[in-house]
């Protein structure tokens, strides 16, 4: 599994990547960026396969090019972090698996497990949370 790391915070991305490394996965290479346009050029440059990334960088305008750089056989899954509930609650209707800061290895895992296919899928509680208003949005 080749996985980008994004955060402004090398402190959170230092942490982020040793819990990685210490989980029983395959991990071809873990590259790291900041919340800017570098990570957007290590996304359009490596595709990985896996993007776990503060928020932030998913509300830059220049984020929406995200779509952009994959073919529909080959696209980068998601893992949106923050250090608010309500962004995570947001990200995880439309979708896309989110983890709380500070980030818990076992909730790291759960998400990687999701992520990759081989887990049960996001069991995360802001989804099932989700769920109902979206139904109840669409009657």
């Amino acid at each position: 599994m080749q996985i980008l790391l994004v955060d402004d915070n090398p402190h959170v991305r230092g942490s982020l990547k040793q819990m990685l490394e210490q989980l029983s996965l395959d991990i071809e290479y873990i590259l790291e960026a900041g919340c800017d346009l570098s990570a957007i050029r290590l996304i359009q440059k490596y595709r990985p396969e896996l993007i776990i990334t503060d928020a932030k960088l998913l509300l830059l305008s220049e984020a929406s090019l995200l779509d952009q750089f994959y073919e529909p056989q080959k696209r980068s899954r998601i893992i949106v972090t923050s250090s608010h509930e309500f962004v995570l609650k947001a990200f995880c209707q439309g979708g896309i698996d989110s983890l709380l800061k500070p980030i818990e290895p076992g909730e790291l895992e759960i998400a990687l497990l999701g992520a990759s296919g081989t887990g049960s899928g996001y069991g995360h509680p802001y989804l099932e949370q989700a769920e109902p208003q979206r139904s109840d949005h669409m009657m």
